[in-house]
Protein backbone atom coordinates (compact mmCIF):
# COMPACT_ATOMS: atom_id res chain seq x y z
CA UNK A 1 0.00 0.00 0.00
CA UNK A 2 1.33 3.43 -0.96
CA UNK A 3 0.62 4.92 2.48
CA UNK A 4 3.12 2.42 3.99
CA UNK A 5 5.91 4.29 2.18
CA UNK A 6 5.00 7.90 2.93
CA UNK A 7 7.87 9.89 4.44
CA UNK A 8 10.35 7.14 3.49
CA UNK A 9 13.66 7.58 1.67
CA UNK A 10 13.77 5.98 -1.78
CA UNK A 11 16.64 4.89 -4.02
CA UNK A 12 16.78 4.11 -7.70
CA UNK A 13 16.73 0.34 -8.18
CA UNK A 14 20.17 -0.68 -9.44
CA UNK A 15 19.31 -4.37 -9.87
CA UNK A 16 16.16 -4.64 -12.00
CA UNK A 17 14.18 -7.87 -11.84
CA UNK A 18 14.54 -8.55 -8.10
CA UNK A 19 11.73 -10.56 -6.56
CA UNK A 20 11.15 -11.43 -2.92
CA UNK A 21 11.36 -15.18 -3.62
CA UNK A 22 12.11 -17.65 -6.38
CA UNK A 23 14.70 -17.60 -9.13
CA UNK A 24 15.14 -14.40 -11.09
CA UNK A 25 17.45 -12.94 -13.71
CA UNK A 26 18.81 -9.61 -12.51
CA UNK A 27 19.89 -6.78 -14.76
CA UNK A 28 22.30 -4.26 -13.26
CA UNK A 29 20.80 -1.11 -14.77
CA UNK A 30 18.91 1.95 -13.65
CA UNK A 31 16.58 1.64 -16.66
CA UNK A 32 16.20 -0.43 -19.83
CA UNK A 33 14.59 0.07 -23.23
CA UNK A 34 11.42 -1.50 -21.80
CA UNK A 35 11.30 0.14 -18.36
CA UNK A 36 11.88 3.74 -17.30
CA UNK A 37 13.50 2.62 -14.05
CA UNK A 38 12.14 1.87 -10.63
CA UNK A 39 12.51 2.97 -7.06
CA UNK A 40 12.99 0.83 -4.00
CA UNK A 41 12.77 1.20 -0.26
CA UNK A 42 12.69 -1.08 2.75
CA UNK A 43 14.67 -4.29 2.80
CA UNK A 44 15.20 -4.17 -0.98
CA UNK A 45 16.88 -0.78 -0.61
CA UNK A 46 18.91 -2.11 2.33
CA UNK A 47 20.06 -5.14 0.31
CA UNK A 48 21.06 -2.87 -2.56
CA UNK A 49 22.99 -0.54 -0.20
CA UNK A 50 24.74 -3.52 1.36
CA UNK A 51 25.67 -5.09 -2.00
CA UNK A 52 27.00 -1.84 -3.45
CA UNK A 53 29.08 -1.19 -0.32
CA UNK A 54 30.31 -4.79 -0.09
CA UNK A 55 31.27 -5.00 -3.79
CA UNK A 56 33.05 -1.63 -3.96
CA UNK A 57 36.82 -1.99 -3.59
CA UNK A 58 37.95 -0.04 -0.54
CA UNK A 59 39.46 3.36 -1.46
CA UNK A 60 38.57 2.92 -5.14
CA UNK A 61 36.42 6.06 -5.19
CA UNK A 62 38.59 9.14 -4.63
CA UNK A 63 35.61 11.28 -3.60
CA UNK A 64 34.69 8.71 -0.88
CA UNK A 65 37.95 6.97 0.07
CA UNK A 66 36.48 5.19 3.09
CA UNK A 67 33.69 3.54 1.08
CA UNK A 68 33.96 -0.14 0.24
CA UNK A 69 35.52 -3.35 1.53
CA UNK A 70 38.51 -5.59 0.87
CA UNK A 71 36.34 -8.41 -0.51
CA UNK A 72 36.62 -7.70 -4.24
CA UNK A 73 40.38 -7.22 -3.94
CA UNK A 74 40.63 -10.64 -2.27
CA UNK A 75 38.28 -12.18 -4.86
CA UNK A 76 40.41 -10.86 -7.72
CA UNK A 77 43.20 -13.16 -6.51
CA UNK A 78 40.83 -16.14 -6.33
CA UNK A 79 40.02 -18.41 -3.41
CA UNK A 80 41.48 -21.90 -3.09
CA UNK A 81 38.86 -23.16 -0.65
CA UNK A 82 35.40 -22.29 0.61
CA UNK A 83 37.01 -21.48 3.96
CA UNK A 84 39.14 -18.79 2.26
CA UNK A 85 36.00 -17.25 0.72
CA UNK A 86 34.07 -17.45 4.00
CA UNK A 87 36.90 -15.77 5.92
CA UNK A 88 37.13 -12.95 3.36
CA UNK A 89 33.34 -12.55 3.44
CA UNK A 90 33.20 -12.34 7.24
CA UNK A 91 35.91 -9.67 7.41
CA UNK A 92 34.39 -7.59 4.60
CA UNK A 93 30.90 -7.91 6.05
CA UNK A 94 32.16 -6.15 9.20
CA UNK A 95 33.55 -3.30 7.07
CA UNK A 96 30.24 -2.98 5.19
CA UNK A 97 28.17 -3.15 8.39
CA UNK A 98 30.08 -0.30 10.00
CA UNK A 99 29.66 1.90 6.93
CA UNK A 100 25.92 1.23 6.67
CA UNK A 101 25.33 1.86 10.37
CA UNK A 102 27.35 5.10 10.21
CA UNK A 103 25.16 6.52 7.43
CA UNK A 104 21.86 5.57 9.08
CA UNK A 105 19.94 7.67 11.58
CA UNK A 106 17.27 6.97 14.17
CA UNK A 107 14.76 8.80 11.96
CA UNK A 108 15.00 6.06 9.31
CA UNK A 109 12.37 3.35 9.18
CA UNK A 110 13.71 0.12 10.75
CA UNK A 111 13.00 -1.76 7.52
CA UNK A 112 15.63 0.46 5.81
CA UNK A 113 18.25 -0.07 8.54
CA UNK A 114 20.91 -2.77 8.75
CA UNK A 115 20.85 -5.56 11.31
CA UNK A 116 22.91 -8.45 9.90
CA UNK A 117 24.17 -10.13 6.74
CA UNK A 118 24.69 -13.88 6.81
CA UNK A 119 26.47 -16.08 4.30
CA UNK A 120 24.14 -18.98 3.57
CA UNK A 121 26.39 -20.80 1.10
CA UNK A 122 29.46 -20.53 -1.14
CA UNK A 123 29.93 -22.31 -4.47
CA UNK A 124 33.42 -22.13 -6.00
CA UNK A 125 34.66 -22.97 -9.48
CA UNK A 126 38.04 -22.26 -11.07
CA UNK A 127 36.94 -18.83 -12.39
CA UNK A 128 33.93 -17.78 -10.32
CA UNK A 129 32.00 -18.14 -7.11
CA UNK A 130 28.42 -17.69 -6.05
CA UNK A 131 27.54 -16.39 -2.62
CA UNK A 132 24.04 -16.83 -1.23
CA UNK A 133 23.56 -14.04 1.33
CA UNK A 134 20.67 -13.30 3.69
CA UNK A 135 20.35 -9.62 4.67
CA UNK A 136 18.11 -8.72 7.61
CA UNK A 137 16.82 -5.26 8.54
CA UNK A 138 16.29 -3.93 12.06
CA UNK A 139 12.57 -4.58 11.48
CA UNK A 140 13.34 -8.27 10.91
CA UNK A 141 12.52 -8.26 7.20
CA UNK A 142 14.80 -10.43 5.06
CA UNK A 143 16.12 -10.28 1.51
CA UNK A 144 18.15 -13.17 0.13
CA UNK A 145 20.52 -12.43 -2.73
CA UNK A 146 22.85 -14.50 -4.88
CA UNK A 147 26.07 -12.69 -5.68
CA UNK A 148 28.04 -14.04 -8.65
CA UNK A 149 31.70 -12.99 -8.56
CA UNK A 150 34.32 -13.61 -11.24
CA UNK A 151 37.68 -14.55 -9.80
CA UNK A 152 41.19 -15.12 -11.07
CA UNK A 153 41.58 -18.67 -12.41
CA UNK A 154 43.11 -20.65 -9.56
CA UNK A 155 45.52 -22.50 -11.88
CA UNK A 156 47.28 -19.21 -12.82
CA UNK A 157 47.79 -17.98 -9.25
CA UNK A 158 51.26 -18.13 -7.74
Amino acid sequence: MLSDYQNRVFDMTAFLGAKSSGDTLLTQALFTADTPGAICTGVQKLAQRWLLTFMTKEASMTFQPTLGTDFMTQASYGFRTETDAITAFELAKLQAAQQLINEESDTWNNEDRYSVAELESVTLSTTSMFLRIKITSLAGTIREVILPVSTMPISTRK
